[in-house]
């Protein structure tokens, strides 16, 4: 059996703004770790006290710290987290050290909410998780305010031009973790500018359909090889902008979780989620998955921590 290109999750970190919207993300942050047996730790970033201030106010910083690390372990008590998760309190810009714990931990998965509204608690993480999802250098999974319960049902949105289907090998490994009898998996295709040159419309499509059908099966085969008794996997491809289709075929689906996969770059500035990715993540009402390769998390945790210490 071929070996699994998929990153175990042994270390998890949830980002936390102690608000209600928090809530979702938290809960299944815990239920994975206990699925997967890996370790939790939640974190709560608040902005720091300015040297000026500090003089001014001499231990004012040291209470402001206090006093969210008591906010932090009561909001952990009240979700049934505290002695289960390890609580982090640290200060500065938010992204950035949310990515900075996350590296430190040396984490495998980043579980963070999809909202957030103004305020030094409330808005603190909703206002910075798009630059978050994007540039941190693991997997990233973005959760919805309100906590849905058990995943019970995944399904993965496939690229045609990957050779190694990796969104495709974490949702069979969690499927199978999950007990999950099949998932669903998608293939979105645009007839391409330019086929009037040397076929019809109706042509054309026929024939991506069939190339992609094909190529969708190749994928299944490779990535189910990989593991050990995994889900069957129930192979669509549609006619359209992904961007559109996948959205809604999550909501057709009815998916607690939606796994899709992210591009590697090369230059330190485009070390981010793909226009495609970052779409779905902002456009579809599920929990999604974004799944990074093991080589990209290296290179992206070596440019991080050069750029972050």
């Amino acid at each position: 059996m071929p070996d699994s290109h998929i990153k175990p999750i042994r270390r998890i970190l949830v980002g936390t703004g102690l608000t209600g919207e928090s809530v979702g993300a938290v809960l299944l942050a815990r239920w994975l770790s206990e699925q997967l047996v890996a370790e939790l730790h939640a974190v709560h970033v608040i902005s720091p006290i300015s040297p000026a201030a500090e003089q001014a106010i001499p231990g004012l910083a040291a209470k402001h710290v206090a006093q969210a690390e008591e906010e932090l372990e009561k909001f952990a008590s009240s979700q049934d987290i505290r002695g289960f998760a390890q609580l982090h309190v640290v200060k500065g810009q938010p992204d950035v050290e949310i990515i900075r714990l996350g590296i430190r931990l040396d984490t495998d998965l980043l579980v963070i909410g999809r909202y957030g509204r103004g305020g030094l608690k409330r808005g603190i993480l909703g206002a910075v998780a798009d630059r978050v999802v994007r540039k941190n250098p693991t997997s990233v999974l973005v959760v919805q305010p309100e906590f849905r319960g058990p995943i019970q049902k995944i399904g993965v949105a496939s690229a045609c031009e990957d050779n190694l289907n990796l969104e495709l090998e974490r949702g069979l490994d969690l499927g199978r973790r999950f007990g999950l009898a099949s998932i669903p998996m998608i293939q979105a295709y645009e007839v391409p500018a330019g086929y009037h040159m040397v076929s019809t419309y109706e042509q054309a499509s026929a024939k991506l359909a069939e190339v992609h059908a094909r190529i969708a099966g190749e994928q299944v085969r490779r990535a189910s090889a990989a593991l050990a008794s995994p889900p069957k996997v129930e192979i669509q491809t549609r006619l359209g902008r992904p961007i559109e289709v996948l959205p809604k075929f999550a909501e057709e689906s009815q998916l607690d979780l939606l796994v899709i996969g992210t591009h590697s770059r090369t230059h330190p500035a485009e070390l981010i989620l793909d226009n495609l990715s970052e779409s779905i993540v902002k456009r579809a009402n599920v929990n999604i998955w974004a799944e990074k390769s093991t080589m990209e998390t290296q290179t992206l945790r070596g440019i991080f921590r050069s750029l972050l210490d």
